[in-house]
């Protein structure tokens, strides 16, 4: 400290920068030590401000120290900013900080292991501004018209009507070829109404059907909707679903107006874009299991709703390590734990316990079973995250892994599962818009929020809208 102080006050004319360093040295154990001892130090040695790194504003010697020349020229320069009238008033130089102009920067997007510019959202190189939502609204507008369509229907023989109509309105007004799976294609081979029906005979073609099929149609509930999706692991042709099932939230359309909906979506074509039809893009996950750190071969699913991993018939608690980037993030200790795309969150998720979201927010729900903790709430993760589920090996039993209720595989100690946004959404096909869709089927399904209305001070409108509030819900829409 002793040398601290007489390099500081001995050293100002020729140390220079060493000077400097010394006094904030001296400034730091100063403020360090307290205000007393600070005090002393003053008494005892000097204390110097630096300015533009080099020159020192004022200084205090030891009583009886003489001031060099070039000490007592250096004088404090003082800048005031006058904010009372917006007038800049200044004693000195004038600040330049309005002069030197701004940093300019980029965004960049990035997975962690590569980057691309991504510059749309900057302004002018220096500000952050969003051009409008990051999602948008998508509309279907075919640049050559369709050829071939797959029709798809609920298990059994009770929609075969529903069927004949459809595939011959198809093939007669709209000039489609109609293709049919092949245990459809055994239950109508008998009705000479439907002859012109195609139907395809091994997994070869079946593993081709996106290269020659324009668009599917869906006759039944949500089971139909989720079986296209798996008859589709890749690229996946749009999907108009008629509501013929027992629920039916993904299904917007009903089949009385199909004869109004197909040819609607048939002849949104160029050069009329405005007459297309609005699209809803669901997001669905990729999911691969791994043994002992290695893929399975044939163990990749493209999943609509949710992936499960959950205790399967222990009686026990399953333990399920949650990682995001090989970064371990939780432990679920419960009945299991539930990955879900928006879309399937009213389903399993919903009933966990799980937040309803809109199928364009683009994340992942990840939704506890159960779990044995108060403060496991579930949360929403960006569609960025890449995620792994493993059981660990000291886990007490097994995991059971199963991807939209199917396909359910055992996990085993040091097992695990990779999900992550899967590059193939199911474009879904709207009746008006993909948001006054999306209430429709809440109110209808769910029965969202359905209460009687506040009734006013004047009792004729009480009983008007006692009468009248049950019918009004789905005319509201």
């Amino acid at each position: 400290t002793d040398q601290l102080r007489s390099r500081a006050v001995l050293g100002l004319e020729g140390a220079g920068e060493e000077a400097v360093t010394a006094a904030m040295l001296l400034q730091r154990m100063r403020s360090s030590r307290g205000a007393s001892t600070a005090r002393g130090a003053e008494r005892e040695g000097c204390r110097a401000t630096p300015r533009r790194g080099r020159t020192l504003e004022r200084c205090w010697a030891r009583p009886g120290a003489e001031l060099s020349d070039r000490q007592r020229r250096i004088k404090p320069t003082v800048h005031s900013l006058s904010s009372s009238n917006g007038v800049e008033e200044a004693t000195g130089r004038k600040p330049e900080f309005r002069n030197r102009g701004k940093a300019k920067f980029q965004l960049c997007r990035t997975d962690g292991f590569m980057c691309e510019t991504e510059s749309k959202h900057v302004e002018n190189d220096s500000y952050v501004r969003f051009d409008g939502p990051s999602t948008q609204n998508h509309m279907l507008v075919w640049k050559t018209c369709p050829k071939t369509v797959l029709v798809l229907k609920k298990r059994g023989k009770a929609l075969l009507p529903h069927l004949r109509d459809v595939a011959r309105h198809l093939w007669f007004e709209l000039n489609l070829q109609v293709v049919v799976e092949p245990e459809v294609g055994r239950e109508i081979s008998g009705m000479s109404d439907l002859d012109f029906v195609e139907t395809y005979d091994n997994e070869e073609d079946a593993g081709k059907l996106h290269e020659f099929v324009d668009f599917v149609v869906c006759l039944g509930g949500d089971g139909v909707v989720l079986h296209a999706s798996n008859l589709f692991p890749g690229a996946m042709p749009p999907v108009i679903s008629f509501n013929l099932g027992s629920l039916g939230f993904l299904t917007n359309h009903w089949h009385e107006e199909y004869h109004k909906d197909l040819p609607d979506m048939c002849n949104s074509c160029y050069p009329t874009p405005l007459s297309g039809v609005f699209v809803t893009l669901r997001m669905r996950l990729s999911v691969q299991v791994m043994r002992k750190g290695k893929p399975v071969p044939g163990k990749r699913f493209q999943v609509l709703n949710e992936v499960c991993v959950d205790r399967g018939s222990n009686s026990y608690l399953c333990m399920i390590e949650c990682y995001e980037r090989n970064r371990l993030i939780t432990k679920v200790q419960g009945d299991g734990v539930l990955l879900s795309t928006p879309t399937g969150s009213t389903a399993y998720s919903v009933a966990a316990g799980g937040s309803i979201v809109h199928p364009s927010v683009p994340a992942i729900l990840f939704t506890p079973i159960c779990p044995h903790s108060l403060s496991f709430r579930p949360v929403l993760l960006p569609d960025s995250a890449e995620l792994e589920l493993r059981v660990p090996e000291t886990a007490r039993g097994t995991a059971w892994a199963s991807f939209d209720g199917k396909n359910r595989v055992e996990l085993s100690q040091g097992d695990s599962i990779m999900v992550r946004m899967s590059d193939y959404p199911v474009p879904s096909i709207n009746k008006t818009d993909e948001t006054a869709d999306w209430f429709k089927s809440l109110v209808r399904c769910l029965r969202w929020n359905e209460r009687l209305d506040q009734a006013p001070f004047d009792e004729e409108e009480v009983v008007k809208e006692v009468h009248t509030s049950s019918s009004r819900s789905e005319e509201h829409w």
